[in-house]
Order: C-alpha cells, then sequence, then structure tokens
C-alpha cells in the first residue's frame, strides 16, 4: 500500500475525551473516528487490525471444534421470554429495542443463547450428533450507562461468541478445557499476556465461569491473585482468609450504651474508646447494609451484615438473595435503601441499624467470613443514638439469620488454597467462559433423544471474546511515549519504507521502490510513504501508527546501504541487498515466537 492513498490523518494532540492510552492513540493515530456517544467508525487501519484478530480468534475457535455461523442481530422478543431473560434485561435496560412497522418488538442482540438454543433444537435431534459447537463474530449492543475508554465500553462492538451441546456433564468439562486452553493460545498469538480467573456468572447464568483478563493499570476489573498457588478471581467471586479481629473486653451481656450522633464505625469506635470501652475497633463492630431488592415478582427489603473494617459485596450479596429468593428470582436491581426507609425499616435514623429487636426486613444475610455467632460484638440498636455493646448473635439477633459469602476480599487476606495471601491487580476483561448447564435450553424445551429413547434439555457451555476491545487491550499492553507498538501478528501493516532523500533524488526512489515491490514478492505487508512530507513527519508517523518495522532510503543509498529499524529498537545501517533478507527474517522471528508460545498451552 502507498501511503499517499491511504488517507492517513494524525493528530499532534489528544482529544479531549480520551482519558487512557489506548482511546488517545487509537483516534490520534486515525483508527477510530467518534460517530456518538459509545459509538465508533473504524478505519481502514483499525481494520485490517480487527481482521487479524478476528481471523486468529476464528482459526482457534475452529481448531477446538467450532462451527462458524452467523446469527441475527435483531431477535424477537418471544425468544426471549421462553428464556424469562426479557424482564430481566428491560429492568436493567442493558438491551436496546426496535420495532417493525407492524409494531413486533426486537432486541438488538446483547448476546445470542437464545437464538442458537433455537438454532439447535431444529438442529439438533439425537444424542449421536453431540458434541456440537456453534460460534460466530458478530456486532453486539449493550445500552452502556456511561460509555467510555474508547473501544473498552461502547454500546456496539464486535464480539466471538461460541455456544456448545452436550448429553453429559463430562462431555460439557471436556470442551470447557478445550475452550481454556483454546483461549491461552488464541490470546498468546494475539501477543497479549492473559490470564483467567474465577468470575460471577452474571446475567448469563449457569454453575460456573472464568474470565480472561489482560493485566492494565486502566482495567476496569479488580483482581485478587496468588502466584505461587495459581489462584486467580474477579473480586465478584474471590473468596479467602480474612484474619480474625482481636480480642476484647467485652461485656457478658450486651448494654446498650447512648451514642449521640455518632453512626459510622469508625465513630462509634471513636465515641467508645473515650467512654470506657478503651480496646475497640472497627474490627469489633457489626456493620448493617439495608437494601431493597427487586425481582419481576417480588420487591423484598434485605439487612447484608459485615464485620465493621470490612465491606459487603454487592454482586455476591445479589447472588445470595437470588438463592434465598428461589423461585421468586433472579434480583433484578438491588439498590441501597434511602433514608425515610430506613426509619421504617430499623424506627431509627440510619447508622443506628442492628440485627436486634425493632428490625423489620424482609431477609437479614451475614457474612459467614468475618462473623461468628457466639463472637461479641458492637451492634446498632435500632433506635437512633444508641448501640448495643457485647451483642452477640446467636443470643440477640431477633430476626432469622441466613449465612452467606457476602465480603470483598482484598489485598493482603489469606489465599484460600494455600498459606500465602492475595495481592491485587488491575485487568481489562477480554474474554470469558461459562457453564450454563440446562438453564436455556430447559428453558426453551431445546431436546434431544437420548440413548434411553427419552428426550432431555441439551447441557450448554457459551465462550466469548471481546474482539474489538482485544484491540483496546493490545494497545494498552504495547504503546510507548511515542505510539503504538503493535504485535507483529495484529499489526495493520508489518514494514513501512521511508524515502527520506532530497525531492526528485532518483535513486533513493528507485531503492524505495525495488524494496516495496520485493518485500511484497516475499508475502510481507508494506507500506510505502510516498507522500510529500520531511522525514520527521513520517518517522513521528510511523511510531505513532505503530509499524513494527521501518526502513529508511536516504544518504546512505548513494553507497548501498539502508537504514533499518524495529519500533522501539535500534537504528542499524545495513547493505541495501540485504534489507529485504532482514525484514523478512525479523517478522517470520517474531511470529514464530507467537506461534510457539501458543503451542507450549497444555
Amino acid at each position: 500500500m502507498r501511503a499517499s492513498r491511504m488517507h492517513l490523518c494524525t493528530l499532534r494532540e489528544d482529544p479531549a475525551d480520551a482519558e487512557i492510552a489506548s482511546h488517545r492513540l487509537l483516534m490520534r493515530a486515525g483508527y477510530l473516528h467518534k460517530s456518538g456517544a459509545g459509538l465508533y467508525l473504524y478505519g481502514p487501519l483499525l481494520q485490517r487490525v480487527l481482521a487479524k484478530v478476528k481471523a486468529i480468534v476464528s482459526d482457534e475457535m475452529a481448531r477446538a471444534g467450532g462451527l462458524e455461523v452467523t446469527m441475527p442481530i435483531m431477535q424477537e422478543q418471544g425468544l426471549w421470554e421462553k428464556s424469562g431473560r426479557w424482564a430481566t434485561y428491560q429492568a436493567s435496560r442493558t438491551m436496546l429495542t426496535v420495532k417493525d412497522r407492524s409494531g413486533q418488538t426486537f432486541g438488538l442482540a446483547p448476546t445470542a443463547e437464545e437464538v442458537v438454543t433455537d438454532y439447535a433444537a431444529n438442529v439438533v435431534t439425537s444424542y449421536k450428533q453431540l458434541p456440537v459447537c456453534f460460534f460466530q463474530q458478530h456486532t453486539k449492543f449493550r445500552d452502556e450507562i456511561r460509555p467510555r475508554f474508547g473501544l473498552m465500553r461502547v454500546k456496539e462492538f464486535i464480539m466471538m461468541d461460541a455456544y456448545s451441546f452436550h448429553d453429559s456433564d463430562e462431555s460439557l468439562d471436556q470442551t470447557y478445557q478445550a475452550m481454556r486452553k483454546a483461549y491461552h493460545r488464541t490470546f498468546r498469538r494475539l501477543g497479549l499476556e492473559a490470564f483467567a480467573v474465577e468470575a460471577d456468572s452474571g446475567a448469563i447464568g449457569g454453575s460456573g465461569s472464568h474470565e480472561f483478563m489482560v493485566a492494565a493499570a486502566v482495567g476496569e476489573d479488580t483482581i485478587l491473585f496468588n502466584a505461587e498457588s495459581g489462584y486467580g478471581a474477579n473480586v465478584e467471586r474471590a473468596v479467602g482468609r480474612v484474619a480474625p479481629a482481636p480480642a476484647w473486653a467485652a461485656p457478658a451481656a450486651a448494654v446498650r450504651v447512648h451514642t449521640p450522633a455518632v453512626g459510622a464505625i469508625t465513630d462509634v469506635m471513636g465515641f467508645l474508646q473515650k467512654n470506657g470501652y478503651a480496646d475497640v475497633q472497627p474490627a469489633h463492630g457489626l456493620k448493617c447494609v439495608l437494601f431493597v431488592a427487586k425481582t419481576e415478582k417480588v420487591e423484598v427489603t434485605v439487612a447484608a451484615f459485615v464485620r465493621g473494617d470490612r465491606d459487603i459485596n454487592e454482586v455476591k450479596l445479589t447472588n445470595a438473595i437470588t438463592r434465598l429468593l428461589g423461585d421468586q428470582g433472579p434480583v433484578l436491581n438491588l439498590r441501597p435503601m434511602h433514608p425515610p426507609e430506613v426509619v421504617t425499616a430499623t424506627t431509627a435514623q440510619p447508622g443506628f441499624a442492628g440485627p436486634g429487636a425493632g428490625l423489620t426486613v424482609g431477609l437479614a444475610l451475614f457474612d459467614k467470613n468475618t462473623l461468628d455467632a457466639d463472637t461479641p460484638y458492637i451492634a446498632g440498636a435500632n433506635a437512633t443514638d444508641h448501640h448495643l455493646v457485647g451483642f452477640r448473635i446467636a443470643r440477640d439477633a431477633a430476626v432469622k439469620l441466613h449465612w452467606d459469602d457476602l465480603v470483598t476480599i482484598r489485598e493482603g487476606d489469606g489465599d484460600p488454597q494455600g498459606p500465602g495471601v492475595l495481592s491485587e491487580k488491575r485487568g481489562i476483561e477480554v474474554g470469558h467462559i461459562f457453564k450454563l448447564g440446562t438453564k436455556y435450553s430447559a428453558a426453551m424445551q431445546a431436546l434431544y433423544l437420548g440413548p434411553d429413547q427419552k428426550r432431555h434439555p441439551f447441557i450448554m457451555g457459551c465462550y466469548g471474546i471481546g474482539s474489538s476491545r482485544v484491540v483496546a487491550a493490545a494497545v494498552e499492553q504495547h504503546h510507548d511515549a511515542d505510539g503504538i507498538t503493535w504485535p507483529v501478528s495484529i499489526a495493520p501493516y508489518q514494514v513501512v519504507i521511508v524515502p527520506a532523500g532530497k525531492p526528485g533524488d532518483a535513486a533513493v526512489e528507485e531503492a524505495a521502490e525495488g524494496l516495496y515491490r520485493d518485500l511484497q514478492a516475499k508475502g510481507i505487508e508494506v507500506l510505502l510513504d510516498d507522500r510529500d512530507a520531511k522525514p520527521g513527519v513520517k518517522f513521528k508517523d510511523w511510531d505513532l501508527v505503530g509499524i513494527p518495522y521501518r526502513i529508511v532510503c536516504g544518504r546512505g543509498v548513494a553507497t548501498g546501504t539502508v537504514e533499518v529499524k524495529p519500533r522501539g529498537g535500534t537504528n542499524a545501517d545495513v547493505p541495501l541487498a540485504e534489507a529485504v533478507g532482514l525484514a523478512t527474517t525479523w517478522i517470520q522471528e517474531r511470529l514464530a515466537v507467537l506461534h510457539a508460545a501458543a503451542e507450549a498451552v497444555r
């Protein structure tokens, strides 16, 4: 490709709304054009990068046994009602909808479980056809509340989604592990350092899931991990060992103490330390957080309790409430109580709630990791300006006790799998795999004929990779002060030739043209910068765009040499006759390294 025909348009300044490196650099280098809030046009350069990402993803999915299909973006409301998810997605307002001329409502696909389950029910009739896996790479839509960070959080994006169908849990497990390996191979071929962590299944549901993360300081997900044991989990799912609270001189019976105008845990402890309880700490408190949970069928008030120095994890709490509600769930919305609701539930102003007499809620949940039924705590007395010192849950609680995992695990907590402690880092989610079980097939009556001559619901798995998000994640991991440093496997072009002689220098132009033809003949994706611009401008542009290898034809052509420079490396003068061979070898070696890393996955 000749640069004069590329319509290359680069920016010297960062766009005003670009907050992270990938957004900033993709916009500056002309890969992206903002069309609206959370809506982007993919420019010619980005189209090439995305095509390479998609090709690698498709190759590995096919290698893992996937069959490629294309499913409709517009999905009928009736399919989603069969699965029971229409109300969930409407309540969360994540699904965009449209109506046709007859008034029929369609959802714009945020995912495709319903469509593919309906497809399998019609094309797979017998256990003899199982297992089978269908995948696609297609546009998805989600009505993000606050689109930001360029391709990281958008309303329209490209995603690979795959769905497997099985006649046994053992078969699902085999495919699930095969997909884990396929994902690791995929990300290594893409040049990304990615790792798998345990994750919450969210709105997709199912019995288990893993996220694939790319470590990045700007990641929106918090990961807890221990490199020694190999444990890793999203904070929404993480478990860990929480150190016990230190002993303190608690009274034998719960004592009602006047605590004027102190409702926050730290303020309560500070007040008590000055008024006869010198050894109390926040860890001796019984924190109560009040919520209202809403499902399609019911609305229920909830009191959640955790040790005073810790925080409630609302994802864990939502899952716990859903389990307790059974067929009244799932929880579609969870919000904190408003102050008037707190007064109704506790007969007190906010800050003085506890599980003793006076608390009126539908459900009371206690964190099983940080709380003990027979340990003394300092709890709200359900009376304004009063607390109970020496409150014991088993003895003094006036609510039905439900114990579950509710606490937010944090850095420094003990590894659940060994003697070490957990560390924390930020990650960008680029992939997710789920064990769905029969969640969708049973609801939609998607059945196959088993060897017992009876009809059974498919056992399903689901697997997704954010193809367009991968592009942003790659830039977050691969950039420097000058611009993008693409892995060679997904760079839009592999080599750029920059003529840098005086205007009209026939020898320089002839050398550049010769290199261009010879590299093309070798199958190298090469650019020739034939623009009427100064060499310095050209160099800055290609560093920004991120072409992995640069050959400069300048004054050295007169003596038979050109300058070569790997992106981020150092300049070297080489004989003109050797430049094509060096560039070809350099590209092939780096691709081979990525392939070898992928093949090393076990």
